[in-house]
């Protein structure tokens, strides 16, 4: 998804995800590309690249009693730009502005992975989430924090609305175009990203605690005696 599309059809991203703390420094661990396809060739091209994954658990509940979340609050992801992507997939003038910078590449993810939890869904479980359910919908990506620990300890936002029926998912974000003044640091978009177990988690459980939890059905209860 990061990488976009490419004018070459043949080309295909094969993705090698490692599973690290994102802060380590000695080594320190940074998403690649490690390959390059031809705009012009006709063969299948394999682009491969590496991203760097951590995640992030809250302790809220040691007991495990239940109520608290048991997912990941946050995914830490470390990869590769968009423009760095299609560089090295053969597009040779792919420009960060349009790339990276415009749009939401860290809300476009969350996003595939809400659709992705509520396909998975049980019949009876999306009829309760499309009836009582808050629903998890994306805001803007926040930053860029165009330095590691900005961005690392800057964690993913949940916003509950108002009227308490959705709950918006902000993602802080790091990008660098490819010619970046710190080459070391260049042609990345970093993201925190939702967990796909975390979307199931909340469209199973938690979002129905709201308005069919115990204490909403308390509260109707209390309003049919008092008539």
């Amino acid at each position: 998804m990061m990488g976009g599309t490419f004018d070459n059809t043949n080309v295909t991203v094969v993705n090698d995800d490692n599973f690290h703390r994102v802060e380590s420094v000695d080594p320190v661990h940074l998403p690649s590309v490690t390959t390059s396809c031809d705009k012009k060739a006709s063969e299948p091209c394999e682009l491969k690249t590496i991203t760097v994954s951590e995640n992030k658990y809250d302790w809220l509940d040691k007991l495990d009693t239940g109520y608290y979340p048991i997912s990941a609050s946050e995914i830490k992801t470390k990869i590769s730009s968009r423009q760095e992507v299609q560089l090295h997939g053969g597009i040779q003038f792919a420009d960060f502005h349009e790339t990276d910078e415009v749009g939401n590449r860290c809300a476009e993810i969350n996003d595939a992975s809400i659709s992705w939890a509520y396909q998975r869904l049980s019949a009876s479980a999306k009829s309760n989430y499309d009836q009582f359910g808050q629903k998890y919908v994306t805001g803007d990506d926040k930053g860029p924090y165009n330095a590691g620990p900005l961005w690392i300890w800057h964690f993913m936002e949940y916003t509950t609305s108002d009227d308490k029926k959705t709950v918006t998912v902000q993602a802080p974000m790091m990008r660098t175009p490819d010619d970046y003044f710190i080459g070391s640091a260049s042609g990345f978009h970093y993201c925190k990203v939702l967990s796909p177990f975390r979307v199931l988690e909340w469209m199973y459980t938690d979002s129905l605690f709201e308005f069919n939890g115990i204490n909403s059905q308390s509260v109707e209860e209390e309003e049919v005696f008092l008539q």
